[in-house]
């Protein structure tokens, strides 16, 4: 039997038993929905059999791209971090963000490698040259949240003030930015094709493709797409709050000030009010035009106005066919947003469903289960942890993640009963919610005013903060 098949046959039997290569037990999940416990563990197994730890050149990685071609987009990569670090693979993200990091270079025009190889090599299926190669304008907001996202679970300073991510970020904001004409104030004035070499073909495709405004790849004829100006709100914000973390309070006020000009410009132009819905396409022509890109403005939380979420969240519902990339974004996203059944079929389908091998499907489904059903949520710049049951009438458990440098276990009884348990190294606040209106919650004997809020669907959330010390476990009780 070859080596690589019996470390593949390893690495999903160790991911069925629960434990990882290293012996520990990591991210082990059980439910009396014995449904939800099935899409759980096809999908741990699945994304582990997807891992590669430090026996090729490129280090440390996952496959994050079209299977077997044995590499790792940039889009991929940035949607999958946190399904990654529930799984125990953070050395594998924080590889992966410091080979994009990396390579970003003003012979690229500012871009880095799309997609690089286990052979520490941009892949050729997308490069050929600095002047020849497949890239989509999003790519660099989104690895900047992915980073944000990532410090926030691991506590991990490097994606925050590591001098080859801080570069990263600064030319992401600044020159990238302008010598692509992203500006507020521009990106609705900017050409199909820019930056093109002497001898440019418009039948080439890394001509064509070496600057693509969306994700969305097969509609021709763009110059922007609310995707992109939805990532560049994203990445501006996501900058804005690594400035912070560092201290950079003057970076930190311009990004912020950047980010609101992209969200008012997604709200004042990008909105068709006769419709109730965001136009999707600008063309080349000048003219909107419709197609997919809806759910990477959800995704990159760039609308606050719930009513126009709401029509967000019924464009995407009223489509039935999505691609398998968007669908494995579905079950966090609409956790977060309060669509709780429509969440739950998409956990519970997804792996039955055509093209399930891509990796993406597999990684956002662990998401979906730990982040969006039992709504665990790390962070280091307050020294906290989130958590919120959205499964009703049965228990669900996920023990030993990865987080804050050490472990968290959480268990919900339905929507009344919560247990956490901290093994991070460090003392937490524990915001515990529950849904429902809750006066107070009882949690170590002691009962905690909550705060009520709404989720965008109108569902009260009742919320206290209890401290919870590290090597320490409590269970709270909705009252």
């Amino acid at each position: 039997m070859k080596k690589s098949l019996k470390l593949t046959i390893a690495v999903i039997m160790t991911a069925i038993s629960g434990t990882n290569l290293s012996g520990r037990s990591t991210a082990v999940f059980t439910s009396s929905d014995l449904q939800l416990e099935r899409s759980y563990n096809w999908a741990r197994a699945k994304a582990l059999s997807y891992a590669h730890d430090d026996g090729d050149p490129v280090g440390a990685w996952y496959e994050a791209a079209l299977p077997n071609r044995e590499a790792f987009c940039m889009r991929d990569v940035s949607h999958q971090t946190v399904g990654a670090q529930i799984i125990g693979l953070a050395k594998h993200n924080k590889n992966m963000m410091m080979k994009f990091a990396g390579n970003i270079s003003e012979q690229k025009d500012w871009c880095t490698y799309w997609e690089i190889n286990r052979y520490n090599r941009p892949a050729p299926v997308d490069y050929a040259s600095d002047t020849e190669f497949w890239y989509c304008l999003n790519a660099n907001s989104d690895v900047m949240l992915a980073c944000l996202k990532m410090y926030e679970w691991t506590g991990d300073t490097d994606y925050i003030s590591d001098a080859k991510m801080r570069y990263f970020y600064d030319k992401s904001v600044d020159e990238y930015v302008k010598r692509w004409k992203l500006q507020p104030d521009s990106i609705m004035h900017r050409p199909q094709y820019m930056n093109m070499p002497a001898d440019f073909n418009p039948d080439y495709s890394f001509h064509t493709c070496r600057g693509l405004p969306s994700y969305v790849e097969n509609f021709h004829g763009l110059t922007a797409a609310v995707d992109l100006v939805g990532g560049l709100y994203a990445g501006f914000d996501a900058y804005s709050r690594i400035a912070a973390i560092a201290g950079d309070k003057k970076r930190a006020k311009r990004a912020a000030s950047e980010a609101k000009a992209y969200r008012k410009l997604l709200e004042e132009t990008w909105w068709d009010a006769e419709n109730n819905r965001y136009n999707t396409f600008w063309t080349a022509e000048r003219k909107f035009a419709r197609g997919e890109g809806v759910p990477f403005l959800l995704w990159f939380d760039a609308i606050t106005d719930r009513d126009r979420i709401r029509a967000g969240v019924a464009d995407i519902l009223a489509k039935s066919d999505w691609n398998i990339e968007n669908r494995s974004y579905f079950p966090a996203l609409l956790y977060r947003l309060g669509y709780d059944e429509d969440a739950y079929r998409e956990l519970t389908t997804l792996p039955g469903a055509d093209r399930a091998d891509y990796p993406e499907v597999s990684y956002g489904v662990v998401e979906g289960v730990v982040s969006g059903a039992m709504g665990l949520r790390p962070s280091a710049s307050t020294n906290s942890v989130s958590t919120l049951s959205r499964v009703a009438g049965h228990t669900t458990q996920i023990s030993n993640v990865p987080a804050l440098g050490g472990y968290l276990s959480l268990r919900h009884e339905g929507n009344e009963v919560s247990e956490l348990e901290n093994n991070t190294g460090r003392d937490l606040t524990w915001h515990v919610s529950f849904l429902g209106n809750h006066p107070t919650i009882t949690a170590g004997g002691k009962k905690y005013r909550t705060k009520v809020t709404k989720d965008v669907r109108g569902n009260e959330i009742s919320t206290a903060s209890i401290k919870l010390p590290d090597s320490q476990k409590i269970t709270a009780r909705a009252d």
